[in-house]
Order: C-alpha cells, then structure tokens, then sequence
C-alpha cells in the first residue's frame, strides 16, 4: 500500500509538471543595482552600516584574533626618561573586551614599571587576516594595568581562558610570582591595514561591540574562494552584480555582513563590498550567503525568473579605484 501511494504521488507529480511546462528561462528584466556609493568618502553613514562592520565591532575582532600573538606592551620608566620601554606580553580578553596580562609581578621590569606607573598602551595584530606586515589590521588599547582580585567576579573564569588560550599559564597561576593584570580602556585607536580605516573608537562602543563571528575562519574562507573551483562564479559576480567584464576577481576579505573583493580590469583596479541578504551568525551561515550570492549572480546571467526573487540586486559599496598606469 505504501508502495502504490509512492507510485501515486510520483504520477501525480509529473502531471502537474506537464501541466505547468517548462521552467521560465527568458531573459527577466534586469534588476536596479544597489550601488551605496561610487566613492567611499561619500557613503552615508546610515547606509554603510547596513554593509560594514562598525569600528568598534572591527576593533573588538582585531584584539579577539590577536590573543594568540600576544600584544606589545609600553609602560613608563624613568630609565628611559619617561619614555616608553615595549615589551612583549600574552593577554586574554575579559567580557569587557579589556585585556588582561599574565605577569611576573616580582621581576620583570614592565611589571615593576606598572606598579610605579599604572598608565600603559597595547598594541593588538589580527596577522591571520593578511601575511603582509604593513597591511595587518592593528588596535591600540591605552588605558591603567591594575592587578585582578582573587575575589573577582569573573577571575576563574579568566584563569580557565588563559590556560586555554595559552597551555603554560596554569603552571604560572600556581607560582605566587605571577598574577593576572587588567587594563582598562581609557582610549582605543583602531587601524584598518595600510593607511585603511584609521580612527579612534569610543570605548563605551568598543565595550558594548562583539568580535565578528566569522573572523577566525576568515582567510580559509577567502583561500578557497579564491581557488580555480569558484574562478567562474568570482567572474559572475563581477560581471551581474558589479557591471565589470574582463576582469580578475579576488576575495580579499569575509565577515557577518558581506565579502570585500578587488576587481582587476584592463583599465584599473577597484574594492568593493558585497552585502549579504541576511546577516550571518557563524560561519556556515556565511558560507550559505556566499553561495546565495553566488546562485543569484548566476541566475542574474542566464535570466533566469521565478516567483519570490528579490526585486533588486544585493547591496554594494565601491571603497576604492586605482587608475592602471
């Protein structure tokens, strides 16, 4: 009985489809761009947002990929004439987005200079997201070093990330020599890569963002987007969603919002953001996005039409253009 019912639905199934026809593939009319601005310095603030990260939530990701790297560290010394001395120093990230060191309060000397001088800077790296030095996206996190009660709140919860993060810390929590330091935000200076995205960021906003969700999976994402097996749908999206043909598309960038590519024309070379539809919430929504975006720009190119399909083209943002010499 099951069986003839299969075998019933499938008839019925194939009637209707002979019935309906064939699928539409006439060419549909083409769908308005949604270009945000066709130079960067004039986006609206408002309508950017909806694309890009905020600077607070790009800061709070660049210190959250920078813990494996550990930080610069600058403390006051009279040594040096009140000038800096920088030292290297693991960290870990409260709640808060404030870094916490691991010290040797006894010996070592940006210890003893905190203790006369609790004023300090740390310089952050995200180098996971690019190989070149220069074009690493950096925060600055100035602020006071203060030593982390054992009664703290959230002090087990900082020992267990740090042995986490960083396998010796917990045979130097148990050494009396060693303790944990926090430093409190007092300015926070954010720099997006190469004379990219420079500004300070409030550090109420810097408190209350969260690192991107995708941030940590980003570069092996753009690797394999950027391989020969997605070489045609990187040309599509060129051609559907940015207007450009010819041209050699690379995936620099992924985030919950949307991708950064650099599109390489005969003519010159330019940076655009793709939004997503839908934000994403971990990384294999990304990947779904992506290859939403993907399936869109090629039923964009073929004609395709069907009922449902979104009335205009996903969001962009034109960042940048460099005229070929």
């Amino acid at each position: 009985m099951i069986r003839r019912r299969v075998h019933l639905c499938a008839l019925w199934a194939v009637a209707q489809a002979l019935v309906a026809g064939p699928a539409t593939t006439t060419r549909a009319p083409p769908r308005p761009s949604t270009v945000v601005a066709a130079e960067p310095e004039v986006a609206a603030p408002e309508a950017q947002s909806a694309l890009d990260l905020t600077p607070a939530e790009r800061a709070r990701t660049c210190a959250s990929l920078g813990v494996k790297h550990g930080a610069a560290l600058s403390t006051q010394t009279d040594k040096l004439g009140g000038a800096a001395l920088c030292t290297f120093a693991e960290y870990v990230l409260d709640g808060d987005g404030a870094p916490v060191l691991l010290l040797d309060a006894r010996r070592a000397e940006h210890s003893k200079n905190l203790q006369a001088d609790p004023r300090c800077s740390l310089l952050l790296q995200a180098r996971d997201l690019d190989d070149r030095a220069a074009a690493v996206a950096r925060v600055t996190i100035a602020g006071t070093a203060t030593p982390v009660p054992k009664s703290a709140a959230d002090r087990v919860v900082l020992e267990t990330q740090f042995g986490v993060a960083h396998p010796y810390a917990d045979a130097l929590l148990e050494d009396g020599r060693f303790d944990l330091w926090r430093v409190a935000p007092s300015e926070i200076f954010y720099v997006g890569g190469f004379g990219v995205g420079t500004t300070w960021v409030d550090k109420d906003d810097y408190t209350e963002a969260k690192p991107d969700a995708v941030a940590h999976e980003a570069v092996g994402l753009c690797k394999t987007l950027n391989g020969d097996k997605h070489a045609q749908d990187r040309s599509t999206i060129a051609s559907t969603l940015l207007g450009l043909d010819d041209s050699e598309v690379r995936v620099d960038g992924v985030d919950r919002l949307g991708l950064d590519v650099r599109v390489k024309t005969p003519d010159s070379t330019d940076e655009y953001r793709i939004g997503f539809r839908v934000p994403a919430r971990t990384v294999e929504d990304a990947k779904s996005e992506i290859n939403k975006l993907f399936q869109e720009a090629w039923e964009l190119e073929q004609g395709v039409e069907y009922a449902g399909a979104y009335e205009d083209k996903p969001a962009v943002l034109k960042r940048a253009s460099e005229p070929d010499p």
